[in-house]
């Protein structure tokens, strides 16, 4: 961000404890939806913005406009980060986002955002980073990308929040989103680790043929313990 922004430390900053030691993905879901709605009445229904979710998706023409929504209780914490990807062939995408719902504690942005907002209604922009400094890559996927600038926020009543998401330049690209801070700590979720990887790799465009090696050699060791367990003894 440069000299010239206002907005409160508090409220939107690049995470500097991320940047310094490394961002793991481990805990958010990803989420590859279709294209939302570009107003708040038509955006993307989530379940909520408190469990920690990975948004991939792609701004695919100049002036569009992105809409997640979800319903958020009083003294919710509303937390966002932009996450801009490192494609090998390039393609992304820094866009603005901003966070909107009622009366929230910074207000002075809403004209700032490419849709119209009902009264009642605050937002916070986050707008494109100046500069990114130094990418990072995720443990386990092994992608790479730069962490962008943080919403951090409470809802001080309860109702429907959104995130907006745009390029102010009219940009197109891919781009990702982190919503929420809680982890997924149910087993269906460490389940599907192998799923994650894959369909992550996939939309950064990397290699997956790992995958088919690992999966060789669990078969190769299964066989050989059901061979071993099977073996008459004596």
């Amino acid at each position: 961000m440069s000299k010239n922004d206002t907005f409160p430390k508090s409220l939107i900053q690049p995470d500097d404890d991320m940047v310094a030691q490394g961002v793991d993905l481990a805990g958010s879901t990803p989420i590859f939806p279709g294209i939302p709605g570009g107003k708040l009445n038509t955006g993307l229904p989530l379940s909520d913005f408190s469990h920690k979710r990975l948004l991939f998706n792609r701004l695919e023409q100049p002036g569009q406009v992105h809409v997640y929504s979800a319903v958020c209780q009083a003294g919710d914490r509303l937390r966002v980060q932009m996450v801009v990807p490192v494609l090998p062939r390039g393609g992304s995408v820094i866009p603005a986002f901003g966070v909107v719902a009622q009366s929230l504690p910074y207000s002075a942005d809403v004209q700032k955002l490419p849709v119209d907002v009902p009264a009642g209604y605050s937002a916070i922009v986050a707008p494109p980073p100046t500069e990114l400094i130094a990418p990072v890559q995720d443990l386990l996927t092994q992608v790479r990308y730069y962490p962008g600038p943080v919403v951090d926020t409470r809802t001080l009543v309860g109702g429907r929040c959104y995130v907006v998401v745009w390029s102010p330049h009219n940009h197109m690209g891919k781009y990702v989103l982190q919503i929420g801070r809680t982890w997924s700590w149910r087993w269906t979720y460490w389940a599907q680790i192998p799923r994650f990887w894959w369909q992550i790799r996939g939309w950064f465009g990397l290699d997956r043929s790992a995958a088919y090696g690992i999966a060789a050699g669990a078969l190769v060791a299964g066989g050989v313990g059901l061979s071993l367990w099977r073996k008459p003894k004596g």
